[in-house]
């Protein structure tokens, strides 16, 4: 096995799209890269951490008080070795806390103390997409240097097709490459 290009953590949230992140994963790791993940509690009704840490190999953080049997604040040290942490598919609530800095999780908290680049890649309903409330946010971790690779016009978990569904694996591996450059 050839040695890993890069260190990508990627940030799962709870949506229906949260199974994507799966193949995500597998493309980046044979690209050579290393990847490891993180889970908010919701992703975990949508995929569990088990399935990632069979593709990964490593372990998947979802608790920030995970204990192991050394002192390694964990948010701090996922931060510091990532060169860029993916959240696919994030939510608008997970984008609200990115907006305002709210840390009540592993994900949000990594985020908050990384100086990795941040890729975003928004999947929800398309009038939560398109409320202003969401817009504002999207517009304000835009500020703070982070990378949007924007939904898609495609069959929603509604049952209608339209914007909002999760741009392809194929997309935000080629947006990760770009940033990784």
């Amino acid at each position: 096995m050839k040695k890993a290009n890069k260190q990508i953590l990627i940030a799962v949230t709870g949506g229906i799209s949260a199974y994507k992140a799966c193949e995500l994963v597998r493309d980046l790791m044979k690209k050579g890269h290393a990847v490891s993940v993180m889970m908010t509690p919701e992703a975990t009704q949508f995929v569990t951490a088990l399935t990632f840490r069979t593709l990964t190999n490593q372990p998947v953080i979802v608790d920030m008080f995970d204990q192991d049997l050394s002192w390694d604040p964990c948010h701090i040290s996922l931060a510091e070795r990532a060169d860029l942490v993916a959240v696919v598919p994030a939510t608008a609530n997970f984008i609200a806390k990115l907006a305002n800095g709210l840390c009540d999780d592993i994900s949000s908290c990594v985020i908050m103390a990384t100086k990795a680049k941040i890729l975003i890649a928004p999947a929800m309903n398309d009038n939560m997409y398109s409320h202003p409330a969401f817009k504002q946010n999207l517009k304000k971790i835009k500020t703070f240097g982070y990378q949007i690779v924007s939904p898609i016009k495609g069959a929603l978990a509604c049952g209608k097709t339209a914007i909002g569904h999760l741009a392809t694996v194929s997309e935000i591996s080629r947006e990760i490459e770009k940033l990784l450059k």
